[in-house]
Order: structure tokens, then C-alpha cells, then sequence
């Protein structure tokens, strides 16, 4: 029995879909090219458009695999589909732009961590041409709150005519951070890159992660605080922000609601993904 507390009520939470803005893709293919942050594998990750409908979905070893919470695999230290690995960032830049549509093809299974965060992708997809397609989007809209506990943990979504993101963390050396999120992801989010403690590097490596991480590709943090310089003050939570939007982006749909997260990672985040994506 999953030792989260997830309520069930008896009716559905969401008031159902709402139509309106027309759905996106990108205008024209390009390629970026770098490591992964666990694999330190080089990797080229190849955009294309998608057509209207067909969602945002990825291609390794010429299998398809939807970005799609069903295909969710792992949770560790990263959102793993179906094969492929760390897919929250490239995710995140996408939902965060409202493109619906796009395929990514990989040739290694985690896509570049670029600079550790979503900045990269966001220009990138932006310089290819944001373009509306002829159907309109489906949007969740939240009716009634859901709330999943996991100890001190936890993340909970209310209704709200937008999309609205409450965080808070508390990490050893950095301490508690909150952040509101509403509507500019570009220059409050995209660009803020994913830490780790220096102390965890060791023991991460001997579980065959952060071989590719670098102070070129995180913000790193030891007992004196950060020890390269961060672009926010508040950079740590911001990040835990741009992954939850990764995460819930798996849903397939932009969302209509209130999130407040307390000390939430990919576990939390995808167990709301998951109950959403069951109630579409």
C-alpha cells in the first residue's frame, strides 16, 4: 500500500476541459547538442513540428515514446519515460511556452542538460517560430482541491482561473525558500538551474548519477552557502518550480489551477500527474 495520502472523492475534481486558445508547435526543426547531467553522455536532441493533436512526444532508437505521466518509470533524482531519462527540463520549457505539439528526437537516452536549466530550450524553441495550428487547446480546469501527503511533504492543487505555483523548500546550507509563480516563466524560471550539495557528489556518482554535473551546469551548494554564483537568490526554489511544471506537463494538457507545494520533488509531482491524467 503506497504510504502517500492520497484522498479519493467520490466525484471528480475537475470541472472537465475548457477550450480556447489554439494549440502550438514550432515553425521549423533545429538541433542542440551537450551532455546529460547523470549520463555524461553527449547528446543531440533534434526538434521538429508535430501536428495539431499529436502532443509532445519523444523519439529514441525509432521508438515513440508520449510524454505522458503512464509512461513515467522512475522518479529518482529526475522523470524517467519509458527509456529515456531526465526529461523534466525540456518539458518545462515547452509547457512554459504553451506548445503543445513537438516531437524530440534523441540519439542518447537523457536529453543535454545544456546550462542546467530550461533557459536554453526556451530561446531555442523561441528563435524556431512559436506557430498556432487550426485546434484549440483542452484545458484541465480544477473544480475541487486534491492534496497528496508524503511526511513533511507535500502538494496540493485548488481550484483558479490561471496557473498559479506556491513553493516552498528547505535544503541543508540553503534553508527555507518560498516563491509565487503566475505568469512569466521566461525570465522568473526558465533560467534558473538545477544544485545539488557538493557533499552528495561522491555518493551520487557511485550510483551512476551526476557524471555529466559541473559548476558549467549547476548551481552548487556547500556548508558556506553556494559556492558558484547563483542568478537568483532564491534560484533553488525557482528550479523546484521549473520541474514541477515539467512534471505536470506529462499530464497532456495545460492546466487550470492553484498548486502549493511544500518541500515537493518528482515523486509528489508525478503522483498529482497521475491522478489528474486518471480523471481526464
Amino acid at each position: 500500500m503506497s504510504p502517500l495520502n492520497v484522498p479519493s472523492p467520490d466525484k471528480s475534481p475537475l470541472e472537465g476541459v475548457w477550450c480556447g486558445d489554439k494549440q502550438k508547435t514550432i515553425g521549423n526543426t533545429f538541433s542542440l547538442s551537450g551532455i546529460g547531467i547523470h549520463s555524461g553522455e553527449s547528446c543531440i536532441a533534434a526538434f521538429r513540428p508535430a501536428e495539431a493533436g499529436s502532443g509532445i512526444y519523444f523519439i529514441y532508437q525509432n521508438k515513440k515514446i508520449p510524454a505522458l505521466v503512464n509512461n513515467v518509470t522512475r522518479t529518482d533524482r529526475g522523470t524517467s519515460l519509458s527509456g529515456i531519462h531526465v526529461v523534466e527540463h525540456v518539458l518545462s520549457a515547452a509547457f512554459g511556452l504553451g506548445i503543445d505539439n513537438l516531437e524530440i528526437e534523441l540519439s542518447s537516452p537523457e536529453p543535454p542538460v545544456l546550462d542546467g536549466s530550461a533557459l536554453l530550450y526556451v530561446s531555442a524553441l523561441k528563435n524556431s517560430g512559436i506557430i498556432e495550428q487550426n485546434r484549440e487547446k483542452a484545458f484541465l480546469q480544477i473544480k475541487d482541491q486534491i492534496e497528496i501527503k508524503d511526511g513533511s511533504s507535500s502538494i496540493k492543487i485548488a481550484p483558479f482561473n490561471g496557473f498559479k505555483v506556491h513553493f516552498m523548500i528547505d535544503f541543508p546550507y540553503i534553508g527555507k525558500q518560498t516563491f509565487v509563480f503566475f505568469d512569466n516563466f521566461e525570465a522568473e524560471i526558465a533560467p534558473a538551474r538545477t544544485f545539488g550539495l557538493i557533499e552528495e557528489l561522491e555518493t551520487l556518482k557511485s550510483r551512476g548519477l551526476a557524471k555529466g554535473a559541473s559548476l558549467e551546469n549547476a548551481l552548487a551548494v556547500g556548508k558556506g552557502g553556494f559556492i558558484n554564483t547563483p542568478r537568483f537568490k532564491d534560484e533553488p526554489v525557482r528550479h523546484k518550480i521549473l520541474d514541477l511544471i515539467g512534471d505536470l506537463s506529462l499530464i497532456g494538457h495545460p492546466i487550470k489551477g492553484e498548486i502549493f507545494a511544500v518541500k515537493s520533488g518528482h515523486k509528489l509531482n508525478i503522483e498529482l500527474a497521475r491522478r489528474l491524467f486518471e480523471l481526464c
